[in-house]
């Protein structure tokens, strides 16, 4: 009996070490996922808000933490086809048409000399604006690739939308699905759509590029200093990678709900905020607690944790 209570004691010790691992509770190791500020956008985020425009990067944290949600389409890409899919097959042929099938498939007519000439035409699923909400419809599509300039929908290839970013509009990939993956140096945020004549502009979750900004670059920018997040932004991790781009931040500190304040970042599995911290730093930052280590950071920083959890 005795030989069996230490056999399990033994188990158990090993368990907690495991645990421990999980979370690189080294107080100076750097590395992490999440970032500062920022409306959250994205499945994970909301009811996403549509785009996954933020510090929703997932941070391991010492608390055990859910398992993750399944995959889930933003609200702001409507219902139906997929946008993300370049080949959603309910777009396999025009509106309204059969999509071809067997040996009628790709046949040109033999009598006119032209038609092995012309390309057939192509139609994606799209997000469009339907009495001033989205609707996922299969649309004619064109043929610019990511980052191509644009006037509508039709001037990108399937699987890109046409959106504005403030002065000009380029296609761009859409990242509804939750689950869909922006390129390297890129990330998902909501950009809104070029303008339709007689309807709303929406906004859908697009890759954009990011900005590439430091974590330790002041916000708000002090009067006289060059900063790379332009005025009402500030640097955040956008991606579980530890990419950085500027973004509006939100208003949660340590403990509160995500979207998170500049400094803080958001842990998906938990949606509460997590202070930023410098692993380096010879002034701790983290009050009673530890700066910590996870995966996904930037080298020379964590977050605070273990005691640090309720106070800024």
């Amino acid at each position: 009996m005795g030989h069996l209570l230490r056999s399990l004691l033994v188990i158990a010790a090993l368990g907690s070490l495991a645990a421990l691992s999980v979370v690189s509770c080294t107080a100076v190791d750097e590395q992490a996922a999440g970032g500062a500020g920022g409306s959250c956008v994205g499945p994970s985020c909301n009811p996403e808000d549509a785009g996954r425009d933020q510090i929703v990067a997932d941070v391991p944290v010492p608390d055990s933490a859910p398992d993750a949600k399944p995959s889930s389409v933003s609200p702001l890409c409507g219902s139906g086809c997929l946008p993300d899919d370049a080949d959603a097959p309910e777009c396999a042929a025009s509106p309204g048409e059969e999509p071809p099938s067997g040996d009628d498939a790709g046949d040109a007519d033999p009598s006119d000399p032209d038609a092995a000439l012309t390309p057939p035409a192509k139609y994606a699923c799209v997000v469009k604006s339907v009495n001033g909400k989205p609707s996922a419809e299969c649309a004619l599509a064109g043929s610019g690739e990511n980052g191509a300039p644009c006037v509508t929908e039709e001037s990108c290839a399937p699987g890109l939308a046409c959106v504005s970013d403030g002065t000009t509009a380029a296609c761009r990939q859409y990242c509804c699905e939750q689950t869909t993956t922006c390129a390297t140096g890129a990330f998902c945020a909501e950009r809104p759509l070029a303008a339709t004549a007689g309807q709303p502009a929406l906004s859908v979750p697009v890759c954009v590029p990011a900005d590439d900004c430091s974590l330790d670059e002041p916000y708000p920018c002090p009067t006289g200093k060059q900063c790379k997040c332009k005025s009402g932004t500030a640097c955040a991790i956008v991606k579980e990678d530890g990419t950085t781009s500027c973004v509006v931040p939100g208003a949660g500190r340590a403990g509160e709900a995500c979207p998170c304040a500049a400094g803080y970042v958001c842990s998906k599995s938990t949606n509460t905020c997590l202070k930023l911290c410098s692993t380096t730093a010879v002034k701790t930052e983290c009050g009673t607690g530890k700066c910590l280590s996870v995966a996904g950071l930037p080298t020379g920083f964590g977050v605070c944790g273990l005691g640090s959890l309720d106070g800024g």
